[in-house]
């Protein structure tokens, strides 16, 4: 039988840090704490991306929630006329 190898410490982290993320979607039982969980999950995403030299991370993450907004915005002006 052969050893398992043992995991790096950047593999270790990203195989706790899905679990901790699995774990959060798995308690979420309402859309609102999905959504809460989710915009959670991106905003660490985008701080560790800055943390290690992404700049942009947060104002990409801000813009795509914008746009996303917008398009819902959008629908709902269309809708009402």
């Amino acid at each position: 039988m052969t050893k398992a190898k043992p995991m790096s410490p950047q593999m270790r982290r990203l195989h706790n840090l899905a679990a901790f993320w699995d774990a959060k979607f798995k308690a979420c039982t309402t859309d609102a704490a999905l959504a809460r969980v989710c915009f959670d999950r991106a905003r660490a995403a985008a701080r560790r991306a800055q943390d290690r030299g992404e700049s942009s991370a947060m104002h990409d993450l801000a813009a795509l929630l914008a746009e996303w907004a917008q398009r819902l915005e959008d629908a709902e002006r269309r809708h009402a006329a």
